[in-house]
């Protein structure tokens, strides 16, 4: 959860983009020849748009406008040499403006929306090595914007109203009851769905093979890539899971690694000699967040802190907290227990309340002043009926150093005596964080640094590693293996608390 002040957006309230009405005919940008949309290119633009402005509140940007500038900068440079920016290239792609942002999320991902909006997470920066390597995940995810790979997606899965969820968003990943979340939340069409697409195998070589293209026309020695994509095997096969998610719907890693040295060897057949971009890239991304950022709020022993809003509550035991720009999402093993807290929309306990029950269209059974925990607040009690019945919730505000917060519970009716009281203590323990090292922590920041001496990788890493990062994590994030031979000067990435 983000510092500064958000919107807190509730339940059930949508923003409808567009509207599937059929296939529609336009001309590839790819090949200029005609092809059937799910949408029309007016209504990827503003569904781009749109998606947008909800993907920076929920997942916020990293806060560093040069490492912006320069991500901008090598994607303007391959987007260049695009299919997009072509002199026969139709009138109706020539002009599209992109967006190149850095999300503030330390998941190893890229993803693009329609309409040219590019995205990397701070946390795929600290896996990349050099300029080439950015290069060619940049013009993949062009390459998805330029084939309108979702345009095509859409129209295969015929989906109805594409929607925008403004509401709270809890999926598998939170409570892992994936039925529930979506009957009570409609989360089919929602933004999440468009950036989670699995676009096929198909639509996955077709952008490996025009992003190479493209970074190699700008200049770059796109077989650097090949180490990334060994990289992400080797992050799924550590974790034990399925793939990070920009690489769960994509071939096989050491099949993409041999078609990418294959077409390395190709465009340097073609284009000549190469930029590679280590040094420089290094520089860019020295002193990078690494990890979660503490800072922003992190789970630890029971409790949620967010240090720099200086404030805790509890988590039961058992339960999973998902923490992100715009709220704190708690939920049981179940998925039947859900506690979203965030900032209510007004000046007073009272105004966000009677905002929220306006905006919910709900008559709630109960509104009124109350006492939540150590504070004065205002508390707001109904049902929903849902698909699976009736469901209950709570919404209690509170005022906490200027802002007003809220703890929004819900469970199903035949739930409800088991959770109120584990929601009641939940909401009931807020408070300023007593303990002085956790309001005092600061997160792991990546440094680059020319090791003074041969010798093998984890000789140069140090036995106090930050919270949640261990030796292997760092021998994935430089591409190296724990003991292999590195030589006097090599550029490290290392890491610093």
């Amino acid at each position: 959860m983000k510092s500064k002040k958000r919107t807190f957006l509730v339940i059930g309230i949508f923003s409808f983009v567009a509207v599937f009405t059929g296939c529609v005919t336009e001309p590839s940008a790819l090949t200029g020849e005609s092809k059937s949309y799910g949408y029309t290119w007016q209504q990827e633009l503003e569904l781009g748009k749109k998606s947008d402005r909800e993907l920076i509140q929920e997942m916020g940007l990293y806060p560093d406008d040069a490492l912006a500038r320069y991500v901008t900068e090598i994607g303007e440079r391959v987007l260049a040499q695009s299919s997009l920016r072509q002199p026969d290239t139709p009138e109706i792609y020539r002009n599209l403006e992109f967006t190149f942002r850095v999300m503030d999320s330390p998941v190893v991902n890229a993803f693009a929306l329609p309409g040219g909006y590019v995205y990397v997470t701070r946390g795929l920066l600290a896996h990349l090595n050099n300029e080439a390597q950015l290069a060619v995940v940049l013009g993949h995810e062009i390459t998805h914007v330029a084939a309108r790979h979702a345009s095509q997606r859409a129209l295969k899965q015929q989906w109805g109203q594409i929607g925008l969820v403004a509401g709270a968003v809890i999926g598998q990943t939170v409570t892992g009851n994936q039925n529930f979340a979506d009957q009570f939340l409609g989360l089919g069409g929602s933004v999440f769905q468009m950036i989670s697409l699995k676009y096929g195998r198909d639509a996955e070589r077709e952008s490996d093979i025009y992003g190479v293209e493209y970074s190699a026309k700008a200049g770059y020695s796109v077989g650097e890539s090949a180490a990334f994509f060994n990289s992400l095997g080797r992050i799924s096969g550590k974790s034990g899971q399925r793939l990070p998610t920009w690489q769960s719907s994509h071939p096989d890693p050491g099949e993409r690694q041999s078609r990418i040295l294959q077409l390395a060897a190709e465009m340097k057949t073609k284009y000549g000699e190469t930029k590679v971009g280590e040094a420089e890239y290094l520089r860019r991304i020295d002193g990078l967040v690494l990890g979660e950022n503490p800072r922003k709020g992190v789970s630890l022993r029971g409790k949620f802190y967010h240090p720099d809003m200086n404030f805790e509550f509890n988590v039961p035991e058992g339960w999973r907290a998902k923490n992100e720009a715009s709220r704190v999402t708690l939920a049981d093993s179940q998925g039947r227990g859900i506690v979203i807290f965030g900032i209510g929309q007004g000046n007073t306990p009272e105004e966000a309340a009677r905002s929220f029950v306006a905006v919910a269209q709900l008559q709630p059974r109960r509104a009124e002043s109350t006492r939540i925990g150590r504070f004065d607040g205002y508390v707001v009690e109904g049902s929903v009926d849902t698909s699976s019945g009736p469901v209950i919730l709570k919404n209690e505000f509170f005022k906490y150093d200027g802002t007003v917060f809220s703890f929004l519970s819900y469970a199903s009716a035949a739930d409800v005596e088991r959770y109120w009281p584990v929601f009641a203590r939940i909401s009931g323990s807020f408070g300023p964080i007593g303990d002085k090292s956790i309001r005092d922590l600061q997160p792991a920041r990546l440094v680059v640094r020319n090791v003074d001496r041969d010798g093998v990788f984890k000789s140069y890493l140090t036995d106090d590693l930050p919270y949640g990062l261990d030796a292997l994590d760092l021998a994935i994030i430089n591409q190296v293996e724990l003991d292999q031979s590195l030589g006097k000067g090599r550029a490290l990435k290392l890491v610093a608390n």
